[in-house]
């Protein structure tokens, strides 16, 4: 049995985020449980506080946590601000009347526990009508779903994520980001020495993948490799699933700081459900990040006018509304195998002023 605290911090825990680092702190204080950003543990090793990777991911905390409520009968008094304040880095407070009192809930029971990436082939069989109707309807707030069926919108969509990952695989920050995530079995992967970060296993690799990903995790060599077009070579194999995904998700919203934390939730309840249903889900983050870095003017000079390509494909392809933006693609389908489950830190790892009882 658990605590409602220990439930609902758990429920925290499962949420998806970006290169799997967790960046979470769950903080109790006899009465109120705040999520913070961990500074100590992810500072520059993963995506900013503020940056929206992070926040939707804090997004996703939001919707598991009320989901996880909702399944224990709990009314959640959730605080979040307007704006994040840097000097401080609270998402949100969330009360917590009776966070003792014992609950005999079974996890398994509950579907925003079994959600999971699938970076695998999918098959090729359409999602059922109702399926798509399910995921239309699917809002928060601001943010929306547009789902993409047809072969040639899809296509479309490729070609930008080739475009964009091209400018990731010349970025040497973002690169170095990607390559501190890489887990391999010698390093956390399959001896699980750690549970964060990119486990290799859970790619879709060829043979002799995870060397090759081995041989580029350093910036050097990849910058050397870029000299005779490696990165054309990886953003192909980026793109590949998307060209060949039965159907594409996109959360669309705008990107002020609450409405980023509605594209999380939205985000994650449209793939908790689908993972519900025998779907298949498997998160594309590239368009966005690059929309992101240049509204912030952190690409590259000589691939600006490549992500100027990519941001006026993207107002085209995916119907966007003036303030809006693309949050996340999801590739989505029936999967043809069963993955390998991405591991978690411990809890008592992202957790602080109580005491966890790991089952």
């Amino acid at each position: 049995m658990n605590s409602i605290l220990h439930f609902l911090a758990s429920s925290i825990h499962q949420s998806p985020s970006a290169d799997n680092y967790q960046p979470w702190l769950i903080k109790w204080d006899e009465k109120t449980l705040t999520v913070t950003y961990d500074s100590g543990r992810v500072k520059d090793q993963t995506f900013p506080p503020e940056n929206p990777a992070t926040l939707l991911t804090i997004g996703a905390t939001l919707e598991n946590i009320k989901q996880a409520a909702t399944a224990i009968g709990l009314e959640l008094n959730l605080q979040i601000p307007q704006e994040l304040d840097l000097s401080e880095l609270i998402y949100y407070h969330a009360d917590i009347n009776t966070p003792h009192k014992e609950i005999s809930l079974s996890k398994k029971s509950i579907p925003l526990f079994n959600r999971h990436t699938n970076r695998l082939a999918y098959k090729k069989s359409p999602l059922s009508p109702d399926i798509i109707k399910m995921l239309s309807d699917q809002e928060q707030g601001p943010a929306r779903v547009v789902i993409f069926e047809h072969k040639n919108e899809i296509q479309e969509i490729a070609q930008v994520v080739k475009k964009a990952s091209e400018i990731r695989f010349q970025t040497e920050e973002v690169h170095e980001w990607l390559g501190k995530s890489l887990r391999f079995s010698d390093e956390g992967g399959s001896n699980g020495k750690t549970g964060d970060g990119l486990d290799t296993r859970t790619l879709d690799l060829p043979p002799g993948g995870q060397l090759f990903l081995h041989l580029i995790k350093s910036w050097s060599r990849m910058k050397l490799l870029n000299k005779i077009g490696a990165y054309k070579l990886l953003s192909i194999i980026d793109s590949a699933p998307i060209q060949q995904a039965p159907c594409l998700v996109a959360i669309i919203g705008p990107t002020k700081f609450q409405d980023i934390l509605a594209a999380g939730q939205l985000m994650t309840r449209v793939w908790i459900e689908l993972n519900n249903h025998g779907i298949a889900a498997h998160p594309y983050f590239v368009i966005s990040d690059q929309l992101h870095r240049r509204e912030a003017n952190l690409i590259p000079d000589e691939l600006t006018e490549l992500a100027d390509s990519i941001h006026q494909s993207s107002q085209k392809i995916f119907h966007l509304k003036e303030g809006e933006t693309i949050q996340m693609l999801l590739r989505v389908g029936y999967p043809k195998k069963i993955p390998i489950p991405s591991k978690r830190l411990k809890l008592n790892k992202v957790c602080t002023g109580f005491e966890i009882k790991e089952n």
